[in-house]
């Protein structure tokens, strides 16, 4: 089975020049991230990014074993990104109840 893009076959170079231009803008995130979060965010973005590239060559090379390595990657990608969000979670102090009460001068 084959199939054209109908005479869209400047989409996928586009596709892929646009990603290099993400990535290099992630990349900038990375290196420049004021916090922590922002880092992972970045590495987050660029782990789905690489995904989205494996799924444009798959598309562009039709070999539908990459569309498997896409999804292992984007697993992996909210795997990692869950254990940093857990790593980065602050906790609030807990307060007395009574603090949240307010008292009326008037009674």
């Amino acid at each position: 089975m084959s199939f054209e893009l109908a005479g869209a076959g400047w989409v996928i170079p586009l596709a892929f020049a646009l990603q290099g231009i993400s990535a290099a803008l992630i990349m900038v995130r990375l290196l420049r991230g004021p916090t922590g979060p922002d880092r992972v965010v970045a590495i987050d973005a660029l782990t789905l990014l690489g995904a989205a590239v494996l799924g444009l060559f798959a598309l562009h090379t039709r070999q539908a074993v990459m569309l498997d390595a896409a999804v292992v990657l984007a697993l992996v990608s909210f795997i990692g990104t869950t254990a940093f969000m857990l790593m980065f979670r602050t906790r609030e102090p807990a307060s007395p109840p009574e603090s949240h009460i307010k008292e009326d001068a008037g009674s």
